[in-house]
């Protein structure tokens, strides 16, 4: 079975388009919708699908590109330990024949690095409770326990002098919600002779 591209219908076109976040690109998409709400040629449950269609498009190609992505993620770290193992190999191999320096044609050369050891420091706490007594802690605001004070009848006195809420209105847009039908492919289908 071959896969067969579809062009994207306009909906979805000028949907993609809003990325641009302009006047124009949202003028646009809105016209399209009008147009698919005034076809009175089309039912309104083709109107509402044919507007779900769009958004459900979006959806798998942003689904696609996830997956895509973490495909790309592995890949790369897998390329990286190749790199890394192979580079050690090499190394291993040319010292075994006494190379340290490879000249080439391409590329100047390949050099071997020595393996070296080097030391770190790694921090192991002993007594937490004596370095926080001798001054080594750090003090941060818990601003959610502000916030509950000013809120509290009981606490909001030892804090009002030094913290202030305020109600801030917070404008959001109307948008809209795809209810995907629920798949019916789990059900037996009966076909009644008539």
């Amino acid at each position: 079975m071959q896969n067969v591209i579809t062009q994207p219908s306009q909906l979805e076109q000028d949907l993609v388009g809003l990325h641009q976040d302009s006047s124009q690109s949202k003028e646009w998409f809105y016209d399209s919708v009008v147009t698919i709400l005034e076809n009175k040629n089309i039912s309104s449950y083709s109107k509402s699908d044919r507007i779900a269609e769009a958004f459900m498009s979006l959806d798998s190609k942003i689904d696609y590109i996830k997956e895509q992505q973490k495909l790309l993620a592995s890949l790369k770290k897998q390329l990286e330990t190749a790199k890394s193992n192979g580079k050690e190999e090499v190394s291993k191999a040319l010292l075994s024949f006494g190379i340290n320096k490879l000249e080439g044609l391409a590329i100047s050369s390949i050099t071997v690095s020595k393996a070296t050891d080097k030391s770190i420091a790694k921090l192991e706490i002993l007594d937490e409770k004596s370095l926080i007594n001798a001054g080594y802690f750090s003090v941060n605001l818990d601003t959610e326990a502000v916030e509950k004070a000013l809120l509290s009848a009981d606490q909001r006195h030892e804090v009002e002098q030094f913290a202030d809420m305020s109600i801030v209105s917070v404008s959001k847009p109307a948008t809209m919600r795809i209810n995907k039908r629920k798949s019916l492919s789990d059900e037996p289908i009966q076909i009644l002779a008539a």
